[in-house]
């Protein structure tokens, strides 16, 4: 994307670690891996110009984002 402002969209990436039915806790991935999908995304994906990491436990958090 170079050097210039684009308004395009966030892609949000959830990893959770789902033991128990009623909750959940994010799960604790490595960032050399984070950045490595992040920048993926953003050079691959039409549209997306943003990747975010959602650590966001279950409760208060469900795991559909709506």
């Amino acid at each position: 994307m170079g050097d210039q402002r684009t308004y395009q969209e966030a892609a949000a990436i959830r990893g959770g670690d789902h033991r128990r039915l009623h909750d959940a806790d994010w799960a604790r991935l490595p960032h050399d891996l984070l950045a490595r999908v992040a920048n993926r995304i953003v050079n691959e994906v039409d549209g997306i110009n943003r990747v975010v990491y959602d650590i966001t436990s279950k409760p208060p958090a469900t795991i559909e984002w709506e």
